[in-house]
């Protein structure tokens, strides 16, 4: 910071000029801005000990202007100075009080009280000054233990190439970023991300200059933006800022704790953990996180009434089943292996819960005895109202399907039966997706049609992530029951579906992954009608390559 950090908001260039050379003459330097939107987009990137303000601005007058300014996330701490030819001497303090201005000055200026006012202003230090100087190694673990403690206040990250951002917090969320990165800026950002074109940004920028507005109300002016989708750019674009620390090697932080007033900036709607995640999927260094989880152990389980619950959290669709799978008996390899993601996803999602202290990890023959849960099944009041669960023999597959399309529900739908655990997963009433063992998507649906005996759960929650079904959900049931008819009819043939199939070794196969794919299919689990779907997606094709499977003696019935 330079030794003399001052800005001067004025509109009349003879204003200007006379204070600059107040300054000047006494070894001052200064920036100087001569509008509103000039004004807030200085402090918003820089802190400035003392601002001197002109009261006579186009578009706003000063007291509105020292409030936004207050606002603005460098500008809690700066004092004002504020400039007015009439200022009744009676109502001083009432008006100091009423701005929250360090000072008011009456026009024209003297230069000793100008100078005066601003050494003593300067003599108040910034806390941000004061404020220890750390260092980590990992940005996702400091940040992780700042949401973890629920933490409320303002970090300051000086990351590679001289970058510099600050996050404001609120118990363990990230409320707000700025980030000295011209880059990373709303008007780039959405050009680079093609919300704006830069036509529509050239008149959005002509706006702002007429009628000394902010970028964002021009964009809304222009048609660019509605109010919603602008939030949620100005939102996704701070998120951004974050997720982007993530692909530091490490950073030098300063924390500033706060009791309140965090909150009244907040602009980023996702919680911590969701921005964790994508900062977890933008690190290449897969190698390092499996070897700091597996260097923790090998065996995944929940932690009891940690205050951080990971069903409170919007994770993407596709990781619910990995989430389902989670007890105290499975190792990581084997999460991996049945939760249907790349070997990658699975580790940088198993690494976020860990962060964020959801999950601990430990050995087979060296448990803790707390360690041996899975997740919490105390039910209180409010999470009975948000699960429903009963057995097929109570209520069929396809009442409960068309249950929760009539009545427009999300969530998901889980089904425990003697061999699988099958989800099916509703956003308004539609199935976005499903996973039955190693099926997944319309197949799946289709599998879990067949199941007649099992518990089933409901949860009721929002589900985001891209939607991986289309098919309309009557359309859908129906082309179900249609396959499900017609695998019964030839259930004769094959003596029950029950059975399942394991490849004979003796085989002579043509190469090595021909046998290692039936294998795969037929590994003495899989009942027929799974294996038929794994073969191929129309189950009838499915039985006739075992058909003719079994009549080569390729494979051969579990005893």
């Amino acid at each position: 910071m330079r030794k003399h950090q001052l800005l001067i908001v004025a509109w009349l260039p003879d204003i200007t000029s006379s204070i600059n050379q107040i300054l000047k003459d006494n070894n001052y330097v200064s920036d100087s801005v001569s509008t509103p939107i000039e004004a807030m987009n200085a402090v918003g990137k820089t802190t400035y000990k003392v601002v001197v303000l002109d009261s006579l601005l186009p578009g706003v007058n000063g007291y509105q202007l020292v409030k936004r300014l207050r606002n603005e996330p460098h500008g809690e701490h700066t004092k004002f100075i504020v400039l007015m030819r009439d200022l009744p001497k009676d109502k001083y303090e009432e008006v100091n009080r009423r701005w929250g201005t360090y000072a008011l000055l009456k026009k024209p200026l003297k230069s000793e009280e100008l100078l005066r006012v601003i050494q003593d202003a300067e003599a108040c230090d910034l806390p941000s000054e004061k404020l220890e100087i750390r260092k980590s190694e990992s940005v996702e673990a400091i940040l992780s233990e700042l949401a973890s403690g629920l933490w409320t206040g303002k970090t300051t990250c000086y990351g590679k190439n001289g970058a510099v951002k600050e996050i404001y917090w609120d118990r363990g969320n990230p409320v707000f970023a700025m980030s000295s990165d011209e880059n990373e800026r709303l008007d780039l950002w959405l050009l680079r991300t093609g919300q704006v074109t830069e036509s529509v940004m050239t008149s959005a920028y002509e706006i702002m200059d007429k009628r000394s507005i902010r970028l964002e109300d021009a964009l809304i002016m222009v048609g660019a933006l509605s109010e919603d989708s602008l939030e949620a750019a100005v939102s996704d674009n701070m998120m951004a800022m974050i997720v982007d620390m993530f692909s530091w090697d490490g950073m030098e932080y300063t924390k500033e704790e706060k009791d309140a007033g965090t909150k009244v900036l907040a602009s980023i709607k996702d919680p911590f953990p969701i921005i964790l995640f994508e900062g977890i999927k933008k690190k290449t260094d897969i190698e390092g996180l499996r070897s700091r989880l597996e260097s923790e152990g090998e065996i995944a389980s929940f932690i009891p009434d940690n205050i951080l619950k990971v069903e409170d959290f919007k994770f993407p669709h596709a990781y619910n089943r990995l989430i389902n799978l989670i007890n105290e008996k499975r190792t990581i390899n084997e999460l991996i292996a049945k939760s249907g993601l790349s070997q990658d996803d699975a580790y940088r999602f198993l690494y976020t819960l860990f962060l964020l202290k959801l999950v601990r990890l430990s050995r087979p023959d060296k448990k803790e005895a707390s360690a041996v849960i899975s997740m919490p099944t105390i039910q209180s009041d409010a999470s009975k109202k948000t699960r429903f669960m009963g057995t097929l023999h109570d209520i069929s597959i396809v009442e409960l399907i068309q249950m929760l399309e009539l009545n427009r529900k999300s969530g998901t739908l889980q089904i425990n039966d003697a061999n699988e655990i099958g989800w099916i997963l509703f956003n308004r009433g539609r199935i976005v997706d499903a996973y039955y063992g190693e099926l997944t998507r319309l197949t799946a649906v289709y599998r879990i049609l067949f199941l007649t005996e099992g518990e089933f759960e409901i949860t009721f929650k929002d589900i985001v992530g891209e939607s991986r079904i289309d098919t309309d959900v009557q359309v859908l049931l129906m082309e179900g029951l249609r396959i499900v008819d017609e695998v019964k009819r030839i259930e004769p043939i094959f003596g029950g579906l029950k059975k399942s199939y394991i490849v004979n070794t003796s085989h002579t196969f043509n190469t090595e992954e021909e046998k290692e794919e039936l294998m795969r299919v037929f590994n003495g689990r899989n009942d027929l009608v799974t294996s038929a779907f794994m073969l191929n997606p129309d189950p009838q094709i499915g039985f006739d390559i075992m058909s003719s499977l079994l009549k080569d003696n390729v494979i051969k019935e579990v005893k």
